[in-house]
Protein backbone atom coordinates (compact mmCIF):
# COMPACT_ATOMS: atom_id res chain seq x y z
CA UNK A 1 0.00 0.00 0.00
CA UNK A 2 1.36 3.81 -1.07
CA UNK A 3 1.48 5.73 1.91
CA UNK A 4 -1.61 7.00 1.46
CA UNK A 5 -3.71 4.61 0.20
CA UNK A 6 -5.59 4.31 3.30
CA UNK A 7 -7.35 7.95 2.71
CA UNK A 8 -9.12 6.68 -0.71
CA UNK A 9 -9.66 3.91 1.31
CA UNK A 10 -11.61 6.26 3.83
CA UNK A 11 -13.02 8.02 1.14
CA UNK A 12 -14.83 4.67 -0.32
CA UNK A 13 -16.10 3.70 3.26
CA UNK A 14 -17.35 7.35 4.20
CA UNK A 15 -19.46 7.15 0.65
CA UNK A 16 -21.02 3.69 1.10
CA UNK A 17 -22.17 5.78 4.77
CA UNK A 18 -23.21 8.59 2.84
CA UNK A 19 -25.50 6.70 0.69
CA UNK A 20 -26.58 3.88 3.30
CA UNK A 21 -27.87 7.61 5.06
CA UNK A 22 -29.71 9.01 2.37
CA UNK A 23 -32.21 6.05 1.49
CA UNK A 24 -34.96 8.17 3.46
CA UNK A 25 -38.30 7.23 3.34
CA UNK A 26 -40.93 9.73 3.73
CA UNK A 27 -43.57 6.68 3.87
CA UNK A 28 -42.08 4.19 6.11
CA UNK A 29 -38.65 3.68 8.07
CA UNK A 30 -37.78 0.98 10.58
CA UNK A 31 -36.32 1.45 13.73
CA UNK A 32 -33.01 -0.26 13.44
CA UNK A 33 -32.50 2.24 10.24
CA UNK A 34 -33.49 5.39 11.96
CA UNK A 35 -30.79 4.60 14.60
CA UNK A 36 -28.30 3.32 11.86
CA UNK A 37 -28.80 6.47 10.50
CA UNK A 38 -28.68 8.91 13.53
CA UNK A 39 -25.28 6.67 13.93
CA UNK A 40 -23.57 7.66 10.82
CA UNK A 41 -25.15 11.17 10.93
CA UNK A 42 -22.81 11.81 13.93
CA UNK A 43 -19.54 11.25 12.19
CA UNK A 44 -19.96 10.98 7.95
CA UNK A 45 -19.20 14.51 6.93
CA UNK A 46 -17.26 15.17 9.50
CA UNK A 47 -15.28 12.29 8.37
CA UNK A 48 -15.18 13.96 4.71
CA UNK A 49 -13.89 17.01 6.43
CA UNK A 50 -11.37 15.83 8.36
CA UNK A 51 -10.15 13.62 5.02
CA UNK A 52 -10.34 17.56 3.28
CA UNK A 53 -8.67 19.23 5.76
CA UNK A 54 -5.54 15.76 5.50
CA UNK A 55 -5.44 16.48 2.32
CA UNK A 56 -4.90 19.71 1.78
CA UNK A 57 -2.41 20.14 4.45
CA UNK A 58 -0.42 17.34 2.44
CA UNK A 59 -0.41 19.92 -0.52
CA UNK A 60 1.31 22.31 1.67
CA UNK A 61 3.80 20.34 2.62
CA UNK A 62 4.59 18.68 -0.67
CA UNK A 63 4.50 22.22 -2.43
CA UNK A 64 6.40 24.45 0.19
CA UNK A 65 6.38 28.40 0.21
CA UNK A 66 3.70 31.15 0.33
CA UNK A 67 0.21 29.90 -1.79
CA UNK A 68 -0.71 31.57 -4.86
CA UNK A 69 -4.43 32.66 -3.84
CA UNK A 70 -6.01 33.05 -6.60
CA UNK A 71 -5.06 30.14 -8.76
CA UNK A 72 -5.68 28.19 -5.77
CA UNK A 73 -8.96 30.03 -5.10
CA UNK A 74 -9.63 29.48 -8.79
CA UNK A 75 -8.64 25.40 -9.00
CA UNK A 76 -10.92 25.16 -5.83
CA UNK A 77 -14.04 27.14 -7.47
CA UNK A 78 -13.85 24.72 -10.84
CA UNK A 79 -13.64 21.77 -8.70
CA UNK A 80 -16.05 22.83 -6.56
CA UNK A 81 -18.42 25.43 -7.54
CA UNK A 82 -18.55 24.64 -11.08
CA UNK A 83 -20.40 21.25 -10.01
CA UNK A 84 -22.24 22.83 -7.36
CA UNK A 85 -24.03 25.22 -9.67
CA UNK A 86 -24.48 22.38 -12.50
CA UNK A 87 -25.92 20.26 -10.17
CA UNK A 88 -28.10 22.17 -8.45
CA UNK A 89 -29.24 23.71 -12.50
CA UNK A 90 -30.27 20.19 -13.34
CA UNK A 91 -32.28 19.41 -10.01
CA UNK A 92 -33.67 22.95 -10.29
CA UNK A 93 -35.24 21.65 -13.82
CA UNK A 94 -35.69 18.15 -12.95
CA UNK A 95 -37.96 19.98 -9.81
CA UNK A 96 -40.10 21.83 -12.11
CA UNK A 97 -40.78 19.32 -15.13
CA UNK A 98 -41.67 16.84 -12.11
CA UNK A 99 -43.88 19.86 -10.13
CA UNK A 100 -46.40 19.59 -13.46
CA UNK A 101 -47.32 15.77 -12.67
CA UNK A 102 -46.46 15.27 -8.94
CA UNK A 103 -46.42 17.08 -5.51
CA UNK A 104 -42.37 18.42 -5.19
CA UNK A 105 -40.67 19.42 -1.91
CA UNK A 106 -40.19 22.42 -2.97
CA UNK A 107 -41.67 24.47 -6.10
CA UNK A 108 -39.47 26.10 -9.10
CA UNK A 109 -39.64 30.03 -9.15
CA UNK A 110 -37.25 32.64 -9.10
CA UNK A 111 -36.65 33.07 -5.19
CA UNK A 112 -35.66 29.33 -5.55
CA UNK A 113 -32.70 29.97 -8.57
CA UNK A 114 -31.90 33.24 -6.48
CA UNK A 115 -31.11 31.27 -3.37
CA UNK A 116 -29.23 28.78 -4.91
CA UNK A 117 -26.40 31.46 -5.04
CA UNK A 118 -26.01 32.17 -1.39
CA UNK A 119 -27.99 29.57 0.87
CA UNK A 120 -29.30 26.02 0.89
CA UNK A 121 -32.52 25.75 -0.86
CA UNK A 122 -33.51 22.42 0.50
CA UNK A 123 -35.55 19.55 -0.41
CA UNK A 124 -33.84 17.46 -3.31
CA UNK A 125 -30.25 19.87 -3.31
CA UNK A 126 -30.07 19.63 0.48
CA UNK A 127 -27.08 17.53 0.06
CA UNK A 128 -25.55 20.03 -1.87
CA UNK A 129 -24.35 21.62 1.18
CA UNK A 130 -21.64 20.05 1.79
CA UNK A 131 -19.64 21.47 -1.73
CA UNK A 132 -20.27 24.87 -0.92
CA UNK A 133 -19.19 24.64 2.54
CA UNK A 134 -15.75 23.32 2.04
CA UNK A 135 -15.10 25.94 -0.92
CA UNK A 136 -16.05 28.44 1.68
CA UNK A 137 -13.33 26.38 4.22
CA UNK A 138 -10.46 26.27 1.93
CA UNK A 139 -10.73 30.19 1.24
CA UNK A 140 -10.52 30.36 5.27
CA UNK A 141 -7.76 28.02 5.25
CA UNK A 142 -5.68 29.53 2.34
CA UNK A 143 -5.60 32.83 4.04
CA UNK A 144 -4.94 31.82 7.10
CA UNK A 145 -2.16 29.54 6.08
CA UNK A 146 -0.62 32.56 4.04
CA UNK A 147 0.27 33.85 7.50
CA UNK A 148 3.11 33.41 9.72
CA UNK A 149 1.55 30.55 12.49
CA UNK A 150 -1.38 29.85 9.94
CA UNK A 151 -2.21 26.46 11.31
CA UNK A 152 -2.11 27.78 14.88
CA UNK A 153 -4.24 30.73 13.96
CA UNK A 154 -6.79 28.86 12.00
CA UNK A 155 -6.65 26.37 14.92
CA UNK A 156 -8.15 29.54 17.48
CA UNK A 157 -10.43 30.46 14.92
CA UNK A 158 -11.71 27.03 14.28
CA UNK A 159 -12.27 26.74 17.92
CA UNK A 160 -14.00 29.75 18.53
CA UNK A 161 -16.39 29.30 15.33
CA UNK A 162 -17.71 26.08 16.49
CA UNK A 163 -18.76 27.90 19.71
CA UNK A 164 -20.86 30.69 17.83
CA UNK A 165 -23.81 30.53 15.86
CA UNK A 166 -23.39 31.49 12.25
CA UNK A 167 -26.10 32.74 9.94
CA UNK A 168 -27.05 30.43 6.76
CA UNK A 169 -26.18 32.86 4.19
CA UNK A 170 -23.17 31.88 2.54
CA UNK A 171 -23.40 28.41 4.35
CA UNK A 172 -22.02 29.87 7.12
CA UNK A 173 -23.95 27.81 9.33
CA UNK A 174 -22.17 24.86 8.38
CA UNK A 175 -18.95 26.41 8.23
CA UNK A 176 -19.13 26.96 11.93
CA UNK A 177 -19.95 23.10 12.50
CA UNK A 178 -16.99 21.83 10.06
CA UNK A 179 -14.05 23.68 9.85
CA UNK A 180 -13.06 22.53 13.27
CA UNK A 181 -12.59 18.81 11.80
CA UNK A 182 -11.12 20.55 8.61
CA UNK A 183 -8.42 21.74 10.77
CA UNK A 184 -8.32 18.50 12.85
CA UNK A 185 -7.53 16.69 9.31
CA UNK A 186 -4.57 19.15 8.93
CA UNK A 187 -3.11 18.23 12.33
CA UNK A 188 -3.50 14.74 11.40
CA UNK A 189 -1.71 14.58 8.35
CA UNK A 190 1.21 16.22 10.78
CA UNK A 191 0.98 14.21 13.67
CA UNK A 192 1.20 10.77 11.11
CA UNK A 193 3.73 12.02 8.18
CA UNK A 194 6.24 13.33 11.38
CA UNK A 195 5.80 9.41 12.61
CA UNK A 196 4.73 10.92 16.09
CA UNK A 197 0.95 9.38 15.52
CA UNK A 198 1.11 5.83 14.25
CA UNK A 199 -2.01 3.99 13.38
CA UNK A 200 -2.50 0.69 15.69
CA UNK A 201 -4.93 -1.74 16.62
CA UNK A 202 -4.93 -0.17 19.96
CA UNK A 203 -6.00 3.21 18.61
CA UNK A 204 -8.93 2.25 16.86
CA UNK A 205 -10.56 0.46 19.88
CA UNK A 206 -9.70 3.72 21.66
CA UNK A 207 -11.33 5.98 19.09
CA UNK A 208 -14.44 3.31 18.95
CA UNK A 209 -14.88 3.61 22.78
CA UNK A 210 -14.93 6.82 22.58
CA UNK A 211 -17.29 7.38 19.84
CA UNK A 212 -19.28 5.37 21.23
CA UNK A 213 -18.63 6.52 25.37
CA UNK A 214 -19.79 10.37 23.52
CA UNK A 215 -23.18 8.76 21.21
CA UNK A 216 -24.29 7.59 24.17
CA UNK A 217 -23.56 10.40 26.51
CA UNK A 218 -25.54 12.85 23.67
CA UNK A 219 -28.67 11.36 25.40
CA UNK A 220 -27.94 11.90 28.62
CA UNK A 221 -26.91 16.13 28.64
CA UNK A 222 -29.72 18.68 27.72
CA UNK A 223 -27.23 21.47 28.34
CA UNK A 224 -26.49 22.98 24.62
CA UNK A 225 -22.86 23.52 25.46
CA UNK A 226 -22.17 19.98 26.78
CA UNK A 227 -24.04 18.58 23.47
CA UNK A 228 -21.90 20.65 21.15
CA UNK A 229 -18.82 19.33 22.75
CA UNK A 230 -20.35 15.74 22.32
CA UNK A 231 -21.09 16.21 18.92
CA UNK A 232 -17.78 16.95 18.06
CA UNK A 233 -16.09 14.19 20.03
CA UNK A 234 -17.98 12.08 18.19
CA UNK A 235 -17.25 13.22 14.72
CA UNK A 236 -13.00 13.36 15.13
CA UNK A 237 -13.49 10.15 17.06
CA UNK A 238 -15.57 8.35 14.39
CA UNK A 239 -13.52 10.11 11.89
CA UNK A 240 -10.28 8.38 13.06
CA UNK A 241 -12.22 5.03 13.92
CA UNK A 242 -13.32 4.84 9.81
CA UNK A 243 -9.74 5.77 9.00
CA UNK A 244 -8.09 3.10 11.37
CA UNK A 245 -10.65 0.59 9.48
CA UNK A 246 -9.39 1.50 6.56
CA UNK A 247 -5.57 1.50 7.18
CA UNK A 248 -5.95 -1.94 9.18
CA UNK A 249 -8.14 -4.10 7.27
CA UNK A 250 -8.46 -3.19 3.82
CA UNK A 251 -5.85 -3.06 1.15
CA UNK A 252 -5.08 -1.59 -2.09
CA UNK A 253 -5.37 -4.65 -3.74
CA UNK A 254 -9.08 -4.53 -2.83
CA UNK A 255 -9.92 -2.59 -6.57
CA UNK A 256 -13.73 -1.94 -6.08
CA UNK A 257 -13.34 -0.26 -2.90
CA UNK A 258 -9.98 1.96 -3.94
CA UNK A 259 -12.35 2.86 -6.69
CA UNK A 260 -15.07 3.98 -5.16
CA UNK A 261 -12.76 5.95 -2.85
CA UNK A 262 -11.44 7.90 -6.24
CA UNK A 263 -14.91 8.30 -7.71
CA UNK A 264 -16.17 9.39 -3.94
CA UNK A 265 -17.02 12.58 -5.32
CA UNK A 266 -18.70 11.72 -8.82
CA UNK A 267 -20.60 9.56 -6.22
CA UNK A 268 -21.75 12.07 -3.85
CA UNK A 269 -23.00 14.33 -6.72
CA UNK A 270 -25.26 11.63 -8.50
CA UNK A 271 -25.78 9.04 -5.76
CA UNK A 272 -29.19 10.49 -4.98
CA UNK A 273 -30.82 9.91 -8.72
CA UNK A 274 -30.31 6.14 -8.30
CA UNK A 275 -31.57 6.51 -4.40
CA UNK A 276 -34.27 8.49 -4.99
CA UNK A 277 -35.63 5.78 -7.95
CA UNK A 278 -35.48 2.98 -5.70
CA UNK A 279 -37.38 5.31 -2.66
CA UNK A 280 -39.94 5.95 -5.40
CA UNK A 281 -40.29 2.27 -5.96
CA UNK A 282 -40.09 1.31 -3.03
CA UNK A 283 -42.70 3.41 -2.28
CA UNK A 284 -44.88 2.49 -4.88
CA UNK A 285 -44.99 -1.15 -4.39
CA UNK A 286 -46.04 -0.72 -0.89
CA UNK A 287 -44.63 -3.18 0.98
CA UNK A 288 -43.65 -1.88 3.98
CA UNK A 289 -41.99 -3.59 6.15
CA UNK A 290 -38.62 -3.95 8.55
CA UNK A 291 -37.45 -6.88 5.88
CA UNK A 292 -38.58 -5.16 2.45
CA UNK A 293 -36.86 -2.05 3.79
CA UNK A 294 -33.57 -3.61 4.41
CA UNK A 295 -33.58 -5.05 0.47
CA UNK A 296 -34.33 -1.85 -1.10
CA UNK A 297 -31.73 -0.19 1.64
CA UNK A 298 -29.49 -2.75 -0.53
CA UNK A 299 -30.78 -1.87 -3.67
CA UNK A 300 -30.20 1.67 -3.12
CA UNK A 301 -26.48 1.35 -1.98
CA UNK A 302 -25.61 -0.95 -4.70
CA UNK A 303 -27.43 1.32 -7.51
CA UNK A 304 -26.68 4.95 -5.65
CA UNK A 305 -22.51 3.88 -5.64
CA UNK A 306 -22.73 1.94 -9.08
CA UNK A 307 -24.22 4.31 -11.58
CA UNK A 308 -22.92 7.31 -10.55
CA UNK A 309 -19.24 5.50 -11.04
CA UNK A 310 -20.65 3.96 -14.18
CA UNK A 311 -21.90 7.52 -15.34
CA UNK A 312 -18.49 8.96 -14.42
CA UNK A 313 -16.68 6.75 -16.37
CA UNK A 314 -18.38 6.03 -19.58
CA UNK A 315 -20.17 9.24 -20.07
CA UNK A 316 -19.21 12.15 -18.55
CA UNK A 317 -15.44 11.52 -18.85
CA UNK A 318 -16.14 10.93 -22.40
CA UNK A 319 -17.01 14.21 -23.10
CA UNK A 320 -14.97 17.18 -22.03
CA UNK A 321 -17.79 19.68 -21.36
CA UNK A 322 -19.68 17.27 -18.72
CA UNK A 323 -16.22 16.25 -17.52
CA UNK A 324 -15.56 20.52 -16.61
CA UNK A 325 -19.39 20.48 -15.37
CA UNK A 326 -18.67 17.97 -12.56
CA UNK A 327 -15.62 19.77 -11.71
CA UNK A 328 -13.03 17.24 -13.79
CA UNK A 329 -10.26 19.15 -15.91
Amino acid sequence: MKQYDYITLSKALGIILVVVGHFTSTVYMPAYYIEMKNLIFSFHMPLFMVLSGFLFQMSLCRKPGKISLLPFLKKKFLRLMVPYFFISAAIALLNFVLGFFMPVKRMVDWHYLLEIFYTNVGGSAVFLWFIYTLFVIFLISVLCMRIKGGIIIMGILSAVLYFIPLPQLFYLSFVHSFILYFWGGMVLFLLTDSQKLRISFAQTLGAMFLFVLAYCGKECFSIEYVKSCLNLICGLAGSYMIICIAYLFFHKENKWLMSLGQYSASIYLLHMAGVYFVRIVYEKIGLLTPLTYGVALVVAVITGLVVPVLLTKYVIHKNKSLTFLMGGK
